[in-house]
């Protein structure tokens, strides 16, 4: 009779109840977000309500409300549950520069999930959904920049160096939507990165004395 090894994950039942919580979880939110993006391919997203969701789904209020505050956070979480941007490392002037791989997490969720993207941007939500989205980019570079100390020490100038970034990545992108991505989404990161995200800009300057 074969044991299990101590050390193994699997040996060890007092992780099991956790991990059923967290694959139950996961599994909750995996019904919601397909039904929310079967629902959405049919109706503006403004249409579709919380009960609707619920019903389709077969999953009770109690639950979806201990997940989300609303449909617009079910949303958010679709981009997120492929996962934050990763940090990759470029040489400038021969010193390493940690970039945040921001347009190929962006450009890449999108065209994994085209036909949806394309139904919200075609329907009067639009602008719910963008501000979503601005929203989650805004505070990834602003933590990426204060964590690694990039661009301009001042406060003020450093939010603006974000929001620029930011408008920059989000009108290419949305210029990309609406031309029925006439490009895929590695040429469109590399384009955008080529510009703005190749450890360049935004130049390091100390604060104003």
């Amino acid at each position: 009779m074969s044991k299990r090894h101590p050390d193994r994950p699997n040996g060890d039942p007092s992780n099991a109840p956790e991990d059923r919580h967290k694959l139950r979880i996961q599994h909750t939110r995996d019904r919601l977000l397909g039904t929310i993006y079967r629902l959405a391919l049919e109706k503006d997203f403004r249409d579709i309500t919380v009960q609707e969701l619920l019903d389709t789904a077969g999953i009770a209020r109690s639950t979806f409300y201990a997940h989300f505050r609303d449909k617009e956070d079910l949303l958010v979480a679709g981009y997120e549950s492929i996962g934050l941007p990763t940090t990759r490392t470029v040489m400038v002037s021969g010193a390493p520069v940690a970039v945040l791989d921001v347009a190929n997490w962006l450009f890449t969720a999108t065209e994994q999930h085209a036909s949806l993207t394309t139904a919200f941007f075609n329907s009067p939500s639009q602008a719910i959904i963008l501000a979503h989205l601005e929203n989650i980019l805004i505070v990834q570079v602003r933590e990426h920049y204060c964590r690694y100390q990039i661009g301009i020490a001042e406060e003020l100038s450093r939010e603006a160096a974000v929001r620029c970034f930011v408008g920059a990545l989000l009108g290419l992108w949305l210029w990309w939507v609406r031309h029925d991505y006439p490009h895929n989404a590695a040429e469109m990161s590399t384009a955008f990165d080529a510009l703005l995200n190749n450890g360049v800009w935004p130049a390091n300057q100390p604060a104003r004395q």
